[in-house]
């Protein structure tokens, strides 16, 4: 058992322990529930894929979803972005600039296991450091009070 301050005694695997990154890329991803401590940290999931294009670019769409958590991530919040349902299409390279973006100043990207199996989408081609989990482990977050959530 580990302890969160935050959230208090955590049961089962230590988040280092649950960890899935792609590729045998070890370490890429830090734990997210170790990087700040009690501090508050953002939770964004997207499930609007590449295709989702009928919103993008208006006011409340998917690229305006993905910006706001890149300018998240520069006013230095500990985000994560979680993928889910069309939105794991996004874990593939290239598919959005955003992400790039988010990534390189220091955002977090997970996906989830189902979303990407149903898809048929192969984590060894996913964008370096995502990370791969479950829903259980989503839900700890969500529940967590120093999480704030925003869900698209």
């Amino acid at each position: 058992m580990s302890m969160n301050t935050a959230t208090g005694p955590r049961t089962g695997p230590t988040p280092r322990e649950a960890r899935s990154p792609v590729g045998g890329q070890e370490g890429i991803a830090e734990d997210w529930a170790d990087r700040a401590a009690g501090a508050p940290r953002l939770l964004f999931v997207e499930n609007k894929g590449a295709q989702d294009t009928g919103e993008a670019g208006g006011e409340g769409g998917a690229d305006d979803f993905r910006s706001e958590a890149v300018t998240q991530v520069l006013m230095g919040n500990s985000v994560m972005l979680f993928l889910v349902q069309e939105g794991v299409v996004l874990a593939v390279p290239g598919r959005d600039t955003d992400l790039d973006r988010f990534q390189r100043e220091g955002g977090l990207l997970a996906a989830d296991r189902f979303s990407l199996e149903e898809r048929g989408l192969d984590v060894g081609t996913l964008r370096r450091g995502t990370r791969i989990t479950g829903m259980d482990e989503v839900a700890g977050w969500i529940l967590d009070p120093s999480v704030r959530v925003m869900w698209h």
